[in-house]
């Protein structure tokens, strides 16, 4: 079951790399969406390969992508897709960003998809069939106290409130922690807690593209995905706290509610 779904990811997901690679740190247009938001040639660009590679095997299905929203007339089965998952990374020439594809089957994700031009790093997921790091199966990591832990986090491109909500959040996790970092892709960082290299992420502010292929992916791994308050999460939640599990409950003790 949806193994030619994943096929067509993973061939969108590599497509649109080699479309990153053929830009990154090189001369590309970059256009505001806010006062930091941006947008770059390499993200339309992948983005339409993205959506003609998928389309072309599932002409039925509907999008819903960062750059060009919601297309197609389906509700059961909608393909969530952002170009690049660290865009500012990708313009400033940091070398961390990736594809992310995701898949909803009755507003449920169902497989999900980053690809890191940069690594090669291909990681996926299916549901109920696991969690892979290109062919190589993964798990949560097994801290159970945060004193062993590194977590990630990232700042909403709105500085205002949430950002000081982060900010206090880090303050109180910092002394109780090994480390926290702020890698700037969310994908990637959800991505690593299903791995085990980290052990859990917050964000205050992301949207359906940001999370719903990582959501997924921490899930099938074995860790959790909640909201600040504790409900489990969905690709449209805003907020997300993802963990091993084991520490879930006191990270979120140390948190600072949207």
């Amino acid at each position: 079951m949806l193994e030619q779904e994943l096929k067509v990811a993973s061939k969108a997901s590599r497509e649109a790399g080699k479309i990153m690679l053929k830009y990154f740190r090189k001369k590309f247009f970059v256009k505001k969406k806010g006062r930091i938001d941006i947008v770059t040639q390499a993200d339309l660009e992948s983005e339409r390969k993205i959506h003609e590679i998928i389309s072309k095997s599932f002409p039925r299905d509907s999008f819903l992508e960062e750059e060009s929203g919601k297309s197609g007339d389906s509700d059961d089965r909608v393909w969530i897709v952002d170009p690049i998952d660290g865009t500012i990374n990708f313009a400033h020439g940091v070398p961390w960003f990736c594809s992310s594809i995701a898949l909803l089957v009755d507003g449920e994700p169902v497989l999900g998809a980053a690809f890191n031009p940069i690594t090669g790093d291909f990681f996926h997921a299916v549901k109920g069939r696991g969690a892979f790091w290109n062919e190589k199966k993964i798990s949560v990591s097994k801290n159970t106290e945060l004193i062993e832990c590194v977590l990630a986090t990232g700042f909403p491109y709105e500085r205002g409130e949430l950002a000081a909500k982060t900010i206090q959040g880090i303050s109180n996790l910092i002394g109780e922690t090994q480390g926290i970092r702020q890698c700037g892709s969310a994908v990637l960082d959800l991505c690593l807690v299903a791995a085990g290299s980290l052990d859990g992420y917050f964000e205050h502010k992301l949207f359906p593209w940001d999370a719903a292929a990582g959501i997924l992916v921490v899930g099938e791994a074995g860790g959790t995905v909640t909201d600040f308050s504790g409900k489990k999460a969905t690709p449209f939640s805003e907020a997300f706290v993802a963990s091993n599990g084991l520490i879930h409950e006191k990270l979120l003790k140390h948190l600072v509610k949207p």
